[in-house]
């Protein structure tokens, strides 16, 4: 095998492990683009609430912004309101907060 043999190789091999490494690189980006949207959407899913009681009525609001989601005299009212507003989520309280004003 000559030198020139052995160049043509290195290049080669140096050629094909350059084109794996950029090829695994944008397969990495594109699956992290994947996740991104993903972890959003499952985000827009689920939305978090703290309960309040002022009276016979409990209120739920949204624990990042605040935001009004349901009130009702109970679970069952509640469970309709939360249904019917949000179609696509899922609403999650705080177990203990649940058992707190007795909306178990």
């Amino acid at each position: 095998m000559s030198t020139w043999d052995i160049v043509l190789i290195c290049l080669i091999i140096w050629a094909v492990t350059k084109f794996a490494s950029l090829y695994m690189k944008a397969k990495n980006e594109i699956l992290q683009e994947e996740i991104a949207d993903l972890t959003q959407k499952l985000k827009n899913k689920i939305i978090h609430v703290n309960v309040e009681q002022y009276g016979s009525v409990f209120y739920l609001f949204e624990k990042d912004t605040n935001r009004f989601i349901a009130q009702g005299v109970d679970i069952s009212e509640i469970k309709k309101t939360c249904e019917a507003r949000f179609k696509d989520a899922v609403i999650v309280a705080d177990s203990d907060e649940l058992k707190k004003y007795g909306l178990e």
